[in-house]
């Protein structure tokens, strides 16, 4: 005679098991390591779908803070390989640790401008300032090297005025030479409603009779989508290359999944409180989790504050204060059968994504993502 009820218990065990990685990082889990999943088969379908969608246009990478926490050394040989023949990083530094996996025919810019001129490595290196100053596109010409030329548009932030751009390109100062790219960055590309876009848009398009032969950049992850944009251009995606894009409709592949070890499970009694400053008290029976990432790995200390992370179909809310290298979660409603074959938590995966995480820290993924920690084991899918 079948047993109805152990079937049922089985299949919903099926069911709530089948999001965990039980064997795969088992080893790990047990040493208390916290594993930083990243799908490099995924980055890359990213960069071929955006490459496509731009075309006649080129399509850079922008890979600062360390492929905006994902490892040049794993992300940037994948992209080369598939076609990418422009990087850009925001420090000179990183220009010269992209530079270790990337061969000299790929071009290797530099956003924060041509602040050391006088350092060899500029050319030893084959790296390009984004030059932001008139003085540092005037050197640049005078040493004879590669640059490019960033216009300010309406962000604020670097390069040169509209009015100098334009004193500029007026002038006979210059060697053009060498100017490989012309760049200015949208403000507001993702609201595609913002006013700005457009304005910006014919701010930029409006030192087209300069140079016309120049290749020109303006799209960053969102402006690629943008229906009003610069044709045929070099885009700058970023974020978008793992997937984190705020329109759900386009085709992007999220690439992070971030899976936390159980290091001990807690019975307290009822009346008793639970982490730094004893915000949460325990009114009845329950089960805490004690789980191996802190804010010393990135997580936001105002994540306590969510309360929907869920694992399966069971709410499992973070409680208390998150610490230095632990945060702790409630199992209550997890049957202890299933408690007993698990041996970590999910804290972003398809159910819940860097986006979800962003939104109920009150952020952007590009923070969620830039702030993961060294101690985190970062694991590669390839």
């Amino acid at each position: 005679m079948i047993d109805l009820q152990n079937l049922e218990i089985l299949y919903a065990m099926t069911i709530f098991l089948r999001d965990f990685n039980l064997n795969l990082y088992n080893k790990d889990f047990k040493k208390g390591n916290t594993i930083l999943e990243i799908n490099i088969k995924k980055i890359t379908k990213n960069y071929l779908f955006l490459s496509k969608f731009n075309k006649p246009g080129f399509t850079a990478a922008v890979v600062k803070a360390d492929a905006y926490g994902c490892g040049v050394n794993e992300v940037c040989p994948i992209l080369s390989k598939s076609g990418c023949n422009f990087f850009f990083v925001a420090k000179f530094e990183e220009g010269l640790e992209l530079r270790k996996y990337l061969p000299k025919s790929k071009t290797i810019a530099i956003f924060d401008g041509y602040l050391n001129p006088t350092n060899s490595l500029w050319k030893e290196n084959n790296l390009v300032p984004v030059c932001n100053t008139v003085d540092q596109v005037l050197n640049a010409s005078k040493d004879n090297i590669l640059f490019m030329l960033h216009i300010d548009t309406g962000m604020n932030r670097l390069g040169l005025s509209c009015k100098e751009a334009k004193i500029l390109f007026e002038s006979s100062k210059l060697n053009f030479k060498k100017l490989i790219l012309i760049l200015s960055h949208f403000a507001c590309s993702d609201n595609k409603n913002s006013k700005l876009n457009e304005l910006q848009l014919n701010s930029f398009s409006s030192f087209n009779q300069y140079y016309p032969k120049i290749t020109r950049s303006l799209s960053n992850s969102h402006g690629i989508f943008l229906e009003n944009k610069l044709k045929d251009e070099v885009s700058r995606p970023g974020i978008a290359l793992y997937g984190y894009v705020n329109d759900d409709k386009i085709n992007l592949d999220e690439t992070i999944n971030l899976y936390a070890p159980i290091l001990q499970i807690r019975y307290p009694n009822i009346g008793e409180t639970v982490g730094y400053d004893a915000i949460y008290k325990i009114t009845k029976k329950t089960k805490l989790g004690i789980l191996g990432v802190g804010y010393a790995d990135g997580l936001k200390r105002c994540i306590n504050k969510r309360k929907k992370l869920k694992v399966g179909e069971f709410n499992i809310p973070i409680l208390g204060r998150v610490s230095m290298d632990t945060i702790i979660v409630d199992l209550s409603l997890i049957p202890n059968k299933l408690l007993d074959e698990i041996n970590h938590i999910p804290l972003i995966d398809k159910k819940y994504s860097i986006k979800n995480m962003a939104k109920d820290c009150s952020t952007i993924p590009y923070e969620i993502m830039t702030s993961f920690g060294k101690r985190l084991k970062r694991v590669y899918i390839k």
